[in-house]
């Protein structure tokens, strides 16, 4: 049998697995809200294409025959399985469940996104997380992600967006760096400082320090580049010199005194926090759950 069923074919085995339960393309025809005719023609088509007599009829009744009856069995399971499909479908509609997958930068990702999960978890219990931390910029659709948080600016594109708010930043030192090299008054005195930078795993570039009128036009030739965003705190702690980082990074050591804050009326935010999900995504309860609580939460983090 030489025969390929094809997505016209699915008529055919539908109306022949009803014909097969009910015992009668009449009886067949009313389940399936079609006439007794049209549920035998569907049949004869799907026979045509097969090669194979299915059902021996009669004016009374229809008796399967060995083919008919291995292809029901299979027909069954599968019917059987897009049913369920159906359901599962119906109530990841209902209310939030699923699998969902999500891509965040590492640092707040670890900082605030990945403490809020257990309180999101025992919102929605049937919500499973597949979470990626990733400081690469990945592509939500090929990737197949749910919703993405973004950090700087957004690249025009179809997908969709909420802006949580600026993505702000704290040029900072420890205490004793500043103690040994003097207190910077202005980012121009920077140039005199060993400064510490990020390094961009996409391009392999020095992150460019944001600062406020005419300093931001004069790039500061980094001492030292870090390629993973917690190590800045760490080297700033540890003494080796003045770090630019996104100010929930560094928040608590300033408040203990580990590290103590300058440049603050130059430095500026640098683009915002953002959630990115694609259109078709929106409706989905676990979609649109997982955007509003981690808006609020990041919202509240942060500012």
């Amino acid at each position: 049998m030489s025969a390929i069923l094809t997505i016209e074919s699915l008529g055919g085995l539908v109306a022949f697995s009803t014909a097969v339960e009910t015992g009668s393309f009449a009886a067949a025809g009313r389940r399936l809200g079609l006439s007794a005719s049209a549920v035998g023609k569907a049949v004869d088509r799907l026979e045509a294409t097969l090669g194979l007599r299915l059902l021996n009829r009669t004016t009374r009744s229809l008796a399967v025959t060995g083919e008919g009856d291995v292809l029901y069995r299979h027909v069954a399971q599968v019917l059987k399985h897009l049913q369920d499909a159906e359901q599962e479908l119906h109530l990841l509609q209902k209310s939030p469940r699923g699998r969902l997958r999500i891509s965040v930068p590492t640092v707040i990702g670890r900082r605030i996104i990945m403490p809020a999960l257990r309180d999101f978890q025992a919102c929605f219990p049937d919500v499973t997380i597949d979470i990626s931390l990733d400081d690469m910029k990945v592509d939500i659709v090929a990737g197949g992600y749910d919703v993405v948080l973004r950090l700087g600016e957004l690249d025009d594109s179809a997908l969709r967006a909420r802006r949580i708010g600026p993505h702000t930043f704290t040029t900072c030192a420890s205490p004793d760096y500043l103690a040994r090299h003097g207190v910077p008054r202005t980012p121009a005195d920077l140039h005199a400082h060993c400064c510490v930078h990020y390094r961009f795993p996409t391009t392999g570039r020095p992150e460019i320090w944001a600062f406020g009128g005419s300093h931001e036009a004069r790039p500061i030739k980094p001492a030292i580049l870090l390629n993973d965003g917690e190590a800045l705190a760490s080297a700033a702690l540890g003494g080796l010199g003045i770090i630019q980082a996104p100010s929930y990074l560094v928040r608590e050591d300033i408040a203990a005194g580990r590290l103590q804050a300058v440049l603050a009326d130059y430095t500026e935010a640098r683009g915002s926090v953002s959630l990115v999900w694609p259109p078709m995504s929106a409706p989905v309860p676990k979609v649109r759950a997982f955007i509003d609580f981690i808006a609020e939460r990041v919202r509240e983090e942060l500012y």
